[in-house]
């Protein structure tokens, strides 16, 4: 099975075992600017993108998305780490009111002939207040998705209200993988961050992973999609990333047919009215 599916099973059975809600999480399922947004979690959070950032320039670098944990899938990645120990960073933002308990997963890697940095640690802080380390929060990577890999680990946040919360991993040494000093082509790769908590008032919150109905899936190439809020475009692309369907159904019920294209796996990217987005993987058999 693909990442993707393989990764929402692992929720499903994850929440089921601590009773915890997704907040916010990332499987950047395509080689496109909206994987930037969390493709999953509380409705409040799906606008909230991920960032490169670096504290000593307030600069925002540019992220590209590029292969991520299995073949076929993506990864956030960005250059341009050099002199950055205890200044650059990725982080993502979310709000989660009437929530206790968080813990945070993630798998990040080093490139191999443009090694990146090797040594990270997990901060958190609210809107107003400056970043804590997380408690056991140090991670080394390596070029693979094994090494700095964080799993469910708990992040001590406390008082967010309604306000905002930030979390990032923070480059914590110059050193890429050989020891050597990071340069600016040196690779980061970020991918299946998934934030879970417990809420704390027994209110169920609108929860966006399952705001599109596709069936069946896998197919023969006709798949039926039903969705909460009327679609106003369905876009589908191969696994190169190039575009092989579009249609604007403007309606809550629509299909694609994409029984004359070759079997394998396809992402189709639905827009709705207010311009959001839901991504998922489709399987021609």
């Amino acid at each position: 099975m693909k990442k993707t599916l393989l990764f929402f099973a692992m929720f499903i059975i994850t929440l089921t075992v601590n009773a915890q809600d997704t907040i916010s999480g990332f499987s950047f399922p395509l080689n496109d600017t909206t994987s930037k947004r969390p493709n999953f979690g509380l409705q409040t959070n799906k606008t909230y993108a991920i960032f490169k950032e670096d504290t000593a320039t307030s600069v925002t670098d540019t992220i590209t998305f590029t292969n991520g944990v299995t073949t076929g899938d993506y990864a956030a990645t960005a250059t341009k780490w050099d002199n950055g120990a205890n200044a650059k960073f990725w982080s993502v933002k979310f709000k989660a009111p009437n929530y206790t308990n968080f813990k945070i997963s993630s798998k990040q890697r080093s490139g191999g002939a443009n090694s990146g940095p090797k040594n990270f640690k997990i901060q958190w802080r609210l809107s107003a207040g400056t970043y804590a380390d997380v408690p056991n929060g140090a991670v080394v990577l390596g070029n693979d998705w094994t090494t700095g890999v964080v799993n469910q680990l708990a992040v001590p946040i406390t008082g967010q209200g309604t306000g905002s919360v930030y979390i990032r991993w923070l480059m914590t040494s110059n050193d890429d993988l050989t020891g050597a000093a990071v340069t600016s082509l040196g690779v980061s790769k970020i991918d299946d961050i998934i934030i879970t908590a417990t809420n704390t008032i027994g209110i169920e919150e609108t929860i966006y992973t399952n705001t599109v109905n596709i069936y069946p899936n896998p197919s023969n190439g006709v798949f039926n999609i039903e969705a909460s809020d009327a679609i106003n475009e369905i876009m589908v692309y191969n696994g190169l990333g190039s575009q092989v369907f579009h249609s604007n159904p403007s309606q809550l019920k629509s299909s694609i047919d994409l029984s004359d294209f070759k079997a394998g796996f396809y992402f189709v990217k639905v827009r709705y009215d207010d311009n959001s987005y839901y991504t998922s993987k489709l399987i021609v058999r």
